[in-house]
């Protein structure tokens, strides 16, 4: 579609807009502003085009005004509105505009009236209610929601992107696209308080495009509040819609924060004093600003400000034909993988009796073959529609890290790489709260202030650095800091005043520093609002231990931490050991397994009559025997003559007396109900295996810390030595 053919359909659904509006009625109010604006930048920089832009930005202005008044047309807008539709088609038509022809004047009748009605509420004065029609729009607010939050996210992204490049012209546009469309689903809905709010954003960011407005600290810290406060807007909504907010009217307050905007808007094209007058007269309002700043490296910056105007290429390439995206309910997309979880099992099953048949029908084994090389094809294609990028989670640490450095006066620049890093869908959720204690904990004691790191030699902006990769069958998410590093001797001083180890001790660096994990945890002189209560990394901790993870820790004094996360590709399916116990089958996921060994006379030694401990390498490891735990009969039972799986979990270890080491296999991990899982929390789910067997998927992180004394009576008598 050439620019005259956009010019005229532009028109033509102005003209239709217009002629459809009523007087008393506010139908067709937001569509008259969008298609205005639409004008109006269609006809930006263009010569020939000049009148046509001065009249519509002038149009778009009144009918802001219309708009705002929260009142419907009158009929001095109905005539004003069918003049305008006159004007604007003669001055769209080549022959009509022409560079000199002055611009009509568009307001031929007085705009609207400026004193609301008597149940109108005054804007300055009083926040406006927004009230949910749930029964008509349930549907439709969803999809807003929807969409809502992928602008968020990019007004987010972008925003940080500005911050570092504030002449990037690209992102500019898609910052400002996001808000556009943000406002014109707003209206549609009739979410007025959304709508105003993302309106006046919008016009900031507009002056911005024109050139008339420098993005700079305090423009983006309006843009960043206005963006939480549409996100409350959002999360307010989703409640109601979800049942777990009750249904009320939302009442959250905007009204400040639009006056600051419309203060910036009317300030700008005033002189503003230069920095030396600046400097002068402001010198301690100013110090901190450039304190608190936090800068970007130029490579990440790059790869961000490139990330941003990826979306309607993308858009572009899915009209072509290239690429298309189909938005699919969470459950339904569960329940399709549950189904090609059985259609696994059912296969294998079918393929266990294959010897059987194959030599009175050679075809059948053929087909069989081709029937397994498409059940594993169509099992990794199911398994991928989980996946999704770690970069959401990445660019809500980018925000969190400016926020936190900015109160902390610290300068901080924030790296991240493997961003298109893939996941699954559950694990990218569970990794939220993780990361985010992390970041404080790096922000808040790792990276020192400026004058600290300027004393120690260092570069006063610190650097904090966020990777994602694949290793083997896990992905590692890497938190890296060029702070002071972790104190040693401080930790170990703390360690043994709570117990956690004795004062004659001699433990490795790994062991000292796995001591913040434990909970209640702080070396912290005093408690603040980001760290110090020693509840962060405790978390961290059980969070990945329950995403079948694991953390583990590097640090050198005066350089920095690192701390690192394996973490399994998908909680869907699990690479596991299966283990025999008499005559059942469990199945110890590999990530936790350190290594396994058979028994020999003298390994096994009791402790006060009672625990059992394996001398593994001169290291003694408490014993675990399944068969006791679980009641399962086994001929090995009390003896010494089995096999010990050495297990891990944080830094405690267990030893797990088994009959057998059966394989390792792939398994399709399937929940346990509510009751089973309470009467016994060794369990993680199950599996059918191939032969049919049901297999109890073992909880590692349980098992290592159960407190679990067996009977005297099944103590072995032989090859044991009492302490």
């Amino acid at each position: 579609m050439d620019h005259q053919d956009r010019l005229s359909k532009l028109t033509g659904s102005l003209k239709f807009e217009a002629d459809s509006a009523q007087a008393g009625s506010t139908q067709g109010q937001f569509p008259l502003l969008d298609l205005l604006g639409n004008l109006r930048d269609e006809a930006a920089g263009k010569s020939d085009l000049a009148a046509l832009h001065t009249f519509c930005a002038a149009a778009w202005e009144h009918m802001v005004g219309i708009v705002e008044s929260g009142q419907p047309f009158s009929a001095g807008d109905i005539a004003w509105l069918k003049e305008l539709t006159a004007q604007i088609q003669a001055l769209s038509c080549p022959a009509g505009s022409s560079g000199g022809t002055p611009a009509p004047d568009p307001f031929p009748l007085p705009p609207p009236p400026a004193t609301p009605a008597a149940n109108a509420v005054p804007e300055h004065q009083e926040e406006l209610p927004l009230n949910l029609n749930l029964t008509d729009d349930a549907d439709l607010l969803r999809e807003f929601i929807t969409e809502s939050r992928e602008h968020l996210d990019n007004i987010e992204h972008g925003v940080l992107v500005l911050e570092n490049q504030p002449a990037d012209t690209e992102t500019l546009n898609t910052v400002f696209r996001a808000f556009h469309t943000f406002k014109g689903g707003a209206g549609f809905l009739n979410l007025i308080p959304i709508n105003r709010l993302a309106h006046v954003l919008e016009s900031l960011l507009d002056l911005a495009r024109q050139g008339k407005l420098t993005i700079d600290a305090p423009v983006i810290e309006l843009i960043l509040r206005g963006r939480d406060v549409l996100k409350q807007f959002l999360d307010a909504i989703e409640g109601q819609l979800t049942g777990t907010r009750p249904v009320t009217t939302i009442l959250i307050p905007t009204a400040a924060l639009k006056a600051e905007v419309q203060e910036a808007i009317d300030n700008v094209g005033l002189p503003q004093p230069t920095a030396t007058e600046k400097s002068a007269a402001e010198p301690d309002a100013t110090a901190p600003v450039e304190a608190t700043a936090v800068t970007a490296p130029q490579n990440a910056v790059t790869e961000n400000a490139s990330a941003a105007p990826a979306a309607p290429s993308a858009a572009n390439g899915a009209r072509d034909g290239q690429s298309t995206m189909v938005k699919v309910d969470t459950t339904k997309l569960d329940g399709l993988l549950d189904l090609v979880g059985e259609m696994v099992i059912a296969q294998s099953l079918v393929g266990q009796d294959l010897g059987q048949v194959t030599g009175l029908h050679p075809q059948f084994g053929r087909n069989m073959a081709q029937l397994a090389r498409i059940t594993k094809e169509l099992q990794r294609v199911s398994m991928a529609m989980r996946m999704v990028p770690i970069r959401g989670v990445f660019q809500k640490m980018a925000r969190v890290t400016r926020d936190l450095s900015a109160k902390q006066q610290k300068k901080i620049q924030f790296v991240t790489s493997g961003e298109d890093t893939e996941l699954d869908r559950s694990v990218v959720e569970e990794l939220n709260d993780p990361l985010l204690h992390m970041i404080r904990n790096s922000v808040d004691h790792g990276i020192e202030a400026p004058e600290k790191r300027a004393a120690a030699g260092k570069p006063p902006v610190g650097t904090l650095q966020l990777r994602a990769y694949h290793q083997g069958g896990n992905i590692i998410v890497e938190i890296s800091d060029d702070g002071a590093g972790l104190n040693r001797e401080r930790i170990l001083q703390k360690a043994v005043e709570r117990g956690l180890i004795s004062a004659d001790a001699t433990p490795t660096d790994e062991e000292v520093y796995n001591f913040i994990f434990a909970a209640g945890f702080s070396t912290a002189e005093k408690i603040t609002d980001v760290s110090g209560r020693g509840v962060g990394l405790d978390v961290v901790r059980r969070n990945l231990e329950r995403l079948r993870g694991h953390i583990s820790i590097t640090s050198e004094p005066g350089k920095g931490t690192r701390f690192t996360l394996a973490l399994p590709l998908t909680l869907a399916i699990i690479d596991g050991l299966i283990v025999k116990v008499g005559e059942e089958r469990y199945i110890i996921p590999t990530l936790s397994v350190r290594e396994s060994l058979r028994l020999q006379p003298g390994m096994i030694s009791r402790v006060q009559n009672r625990a059992e401990i394996v001398n593994v390498r001169g290291r003694h490891v408490p014993l675990l025997r399944l068969h006791e735990l679980f009641n399962v009969p086994s001929p090995l039972a009390g003896g010494n003559e089995g096999i010990v799986v050495v297990v891990q979990s944080g830094t405690q270890s267990r030893c797990l007396f088994v009959d057998a080491l059966l394989h390792k296999q792939e398994v399709v991990i399937k929940n346990l109900n509510d009751m089973m899982v309470h009467k016994n929390r060794s369990l993680a789910g199950a599996t059918i295996l191939g032969d049919g067997r049901v297999g109890l998927i073992l909880d590692v992180n349980a098992l290592v810390h159960l407190e679990y004394q067996p009977a005297t009576a099944s103590l072995p008598s032989q090859g044991i030595e009492n302490n």
